[in-house]
Parts: structure tokens; C-alpha cells; sequence
């Protein structure tokens, strides 16, 4: 199979403290693949070095293929990022706002309403597309921001905590999401996934 993600010792140093020390793995095409580790363990700061949102101080990321040093507009494309704190507009509603999040990600006009309507079936959001995000659950949130994590339909996966702060019910059903979306689609796309928790 695809190996879609390559950590190649990959260090984060701020002055003396050592967050990430010579991390090497990869991750191949439909695997889940979990970070697990206390808080303040490094798993946010791997995250977003394979993100490109922070430059590694040794090593590399290879996204599909991509360097995220050298390549980084094109890694980056190939990446659905859900950080701890979805970033929501709450007084958007849900089809607006994951149309605006299609616009930004540079999908083409006459692309984005498929996209979406996929993103909301997937994510489980069709009977609450016309709500104000702000007025949902907090596992309704949550499907939102897996839902623009997806809309590009990126072949890699990252989620951080994503089921940080939800009832035993909501994260049943996030990891079920997530298992689906890591299993082969009716059209044959499927993601990959790096998950990140702090409980087994």
C-alpha cells in the first residue's frame, strides 16, 4: 500500500527543552493511526510540523509524496487539519460556512456544492445543514469541523483530541466516523488518519 505519511526524525527544540526528539514513522494509505501520550507530551507539536502550521528544528515531513519543507503548498493540499479547537464561525450556518471553508481551501466554484453535500453526508450533517453552528451540541460541532477537515477531500487525515470533551455516546459515534472515513468510500477515495489522545 501508499505510504502517505513519512516522519524522517523529525526534532522540535525550543531553546534547552526538547518537545519532539528524533520521531521517524510511516503511515500508509487507510491505516488509523493514534498518538497517545499525557498532555505535554509532543503529540500537538508532531501535529502541526506534518501540518506545516511549524517548522521542525531537525528532520522531515513527506506528505503524499510532498515535502512539506520544499513542497509546501502542495503538502499542505493534501492535509485535513481538526486542531483540539475546531476553528467555527458559530454565527455562520453549517452549509455556509463549510462553503466558505471550500472557497478558501481553492476548491472551483462549480465544485464546492458536491463537495459539501458530501462533507455533511459523511460527517452526518444533512438534517442540520441550516443551523447556526453555535446552536449545536458540542458533538454536532465537532462533526463540523471533521466536516471542513474533509471538504477538499484530502488523502491525509490529522486530528487532534478529536473526541476531547464529548459524552461516551458522541465519542462512540466520532470514532465510528472516523473509522468510516478511513474505510474505503462508494467511489473508492479513502483517508488516512493520525489521531491524537491521552486516553487509551
Amino acid at each position: 500500500r501508499a505510504v502517505l505519511i513519512q516522519a524522517r526524525g523529525i526534532s522540535k527544540r525550543y531553546g534547552e527543552h526538547v518537545a519532539v526528539d528524533a520521531v521517524s514513522f510511516e503511515v500508509t494509505r487507510g491505516e488509523v493511526v493514534g498518538f497517545l501520550g499525557p498532555n505535554g507530551a509532543g503529540k500537538t507539536t508532531m501535529m502541526r510540523i506534518l501540518t506545516g502550521f511549524l517548522p521542525p528544528t531537525d528532520g522531515a515531513a513527506v506528505i503524499d509524496g510532498h515535502d512539506m519543507l520544499t513542497d509546501p503548498l502542495r503538502a499542505r493540499r493534501s492535509v485535513g487539519y481538526l486542531p483540539e479547537i475546531p476553528p467555527l464561525y458559530p454565527e455562520m450556518d453549517v452549509e455556509g460556512y463549510l462553503r466558505f471553508v471550500a472557497a478558501i481551501k481553492g476548491l472551483p466554484r462549480g465544485r464546492r456544492r458536491e463537495a459539501v453535500d458530501r462533507a455533511m453526508t459523511r460527517c452526518g450533517l444533512l438534517d442540520v445543514r441550516r443551523r447556526v453552528i453555535g446552536s449545536l451540541s458540542k458533538g454536532y460541532r465537532q462533526r463540523v469541523g471533521l466536516a471542513q477537515a474533509i471538504v477538499h477531500e484530502p488523502p491525509v487525515l490529522i486530528l487532534d483530541e478529536p473526541t476531547v470533551g464529548l459524552d461516551p455516546v458522541q465519542i462512540r459515534e466520532i470514532r465510528g466516523l472516523i473509522a468510516s472515513l478511513a474505510a474505503p468510500g462508494p467511489d473508492g477515495r479513502q483517508h488516512t488518519v493520525i489521531l491524537s489522545t491521552h486516553v487509551l
